[in-house]
């Protein structure tokens, strides 16, 4: 494992959509060195360094012979190629969601940053959002049962971005991670029915997952709808929580004290609705600030390598239950 300096020295592989503002955030973080980039793509390097005043490599090994730490946001398709690269090195490793293309690559890439002691940490950035941060703060006051978790998370179709995995990989990774942190309870039976639309893969998925302490989480999920939407609700026994990670709101609507009606039925009592203060900071500035600190003081990230591949089994779930046409009963150790 390379020793970070006071200032870590960081790279970005990959200057697509994502990788351009890994480059513009390092840039301006006082506490890290920007060594420099790579990507294939001759024209985008010029653009990224004129842009950011940063050095381009000719290769990912140059930059891995000068950095302490690397953030790959590569295609999918290369994430286990590069990141074994990476962390053969002794370099500490962001990967940008999903961690990898497959459960058996995910699963040699948490193997190999173990033996090499280094940290891997896996961009799920809906964690850093500041509405999702402030949801989980709000649920543990006070802490109560989970009774369901509802996930939508829409987007159109623009036939550019993600074409290597389908939806399951591209969205519908966030919404389970966040999921199974939400319930804490271990996967008990998952249903799924999902198809291709404009691409070759599954572009759209409604999903059912059931957990062991008997929360629920419905998920709908598509890459090729007319409208976009990102929120997530929550229930408890006496609350429903929902947020709004596009607009980065919370709103929290409490139920008054159930009375009777003459008959003897419940009612529910008024409800009460709260827009709890949301604070605006850059979910990716976050997350890429818990990297950096985990590399100079050796603390765990929000989403290390183990989080990641534990979301990615529950996936492997869903994606067998798409294919088949079943319900998935047998989770083993998915969830727990």
């Amino acid at each position: 494992m390379k020793a970070a300096s006071s200032r870590v020295r960081v790279g970005v592989v990959g200057v697509g959509t994502m990788g351009q503002h890994h480059v513009r955030v390092a840039s301006q973080n006082p506490d890290v060195e920007l060594v420099g980039f790579y990507d294939p793509d001759a024209g985008r390097c010029v653009e990224i360094s004129r842009r950011h005043g940063c050095e381009c490599l000719a290769s990912v090994d140059g930059l891995l012979d000068e950095v302490d730490a690397l953030m790959i946001a590569a295609p999918t398709s290369l994430h286990e190629e590069l990141g074994m690269k990476c962390l053969e090195h002794g370099v500490h490793l962001l990967m940008e969601k999903p961690l990898a293309h497959s459960l058996e690559a995910a699963a040699r890439l948490v193997d190999r940053a173990r033996a090499a002691g280094v940290v891997l940490m896996v961009g799920h950035i809906e964690r850093y959002n500041p509405a999702v941060a402030k949801l989980f703060e709000v649920l543990n006051n006070p802490l109560e049962k989970i009774i369901t978790i509802d996930a939508r998370r829409l987007s159109p179709f623009d036939g550019t971005r993600c074409l290597d995995v389908d939806v399951l990989l591209d969205l519908l990774i966030h919404d389970v991670d966040l999921a199974l942190e939400i319930a804490g309870s271990p996967v008990v039976r998952v249903s799924a029915a999902g198809r291709a639309v404009f691409s070759g893969t599954t572009d759209m998925a409604h999903t059912r997952i059931e957990f062991q302490n008997d929360a629920v989480a419905g998920f709908w999920t598509a890459r090729c709808s007319p409208m976009r939407e990102r929120r997530l609700t929550v229930t408890t026994p006496t609350r429903c929580l929902v947020a709004d990670t596009m607009s980065r709101s919370l709103t929290v609507f409490a139920a008054g004290e159930v009375t009777q009606t003459p008959n003897g039925s419940p009612q529910s009592g008024a409800i009460r609705t709260v827009e709890v203060p949301v604070p605006d900071e850059e979910p990716l500035r976050r997350e890429l600030e818990d990297f950096f600190r985990s590399v100079r003081e050796g603390t765990k990230p929000l989403v290390d390598g183990e989080r990641a591949l534990r979301a990615m089994m529950v996936l492997d779930l869903v994606r067998k239950s798409v294919d088949s046409g079943h319900e998935v009963t047998d989770a083993g150790e998915a969830g727990c």
